[in-house]
């Protein structure tokens, strides 16, 4: 089992996207991390809301998440998540989209190293 640490900005966008799955009717396994860590991100969400949009950046990127007892599987899965985000900030930044943001892509890039890295020690 391993322990992850992720910035609240990190952990909100990861949620968001398998949140965005599960609305599109794409679903999740029962085994997802979305199930595991749902709880957490509503409860985030809900602090977020309540925030004035300077105290909200201030959370979002100075914020952290701690998620304890996370599994191999579980962090394949949001590696796999990070892959297809970090892609997704790569077409912006090729196609000159006006939301491209190089510093958002390497901050994905540095998670799935993080994720990579978690991997390794705990092989």
């Amino acid at each position: 089992m391993h322990t992850l640490k992720f910035s609240v900005h990190e952990f909100v966008t990861i949620m968001g996207i398998l949140s965005e799955r599960v609305r599109e009717g794409d679903g999740v396994p029962s085994t997802s991390v979305y199930h595991a860590w749902k709880s957490r991100y509503d409860e985030l969400d809900r602090d977020l809301e309540k925030l004035d949009m300077m105290e909200r950046a201030d959370m979002l990127f100075d914020g952290k998440v701690s998620r304890d007892n996370v599994t191999r599987e579980h962090i394949e899965e949001v590696m796999e998540i990070v892959v297809t985000h970090r892609a997704h900030e790569q077409k912006l930044i090729d196609d000159g989209d006006i939301d491209a943001d190089q510093d958002e892509h390497d901050i994905w890039n540095t998670v799935y190293a993080r994720l990579e890295t978690s991997l390794e020690w705990n092989s």
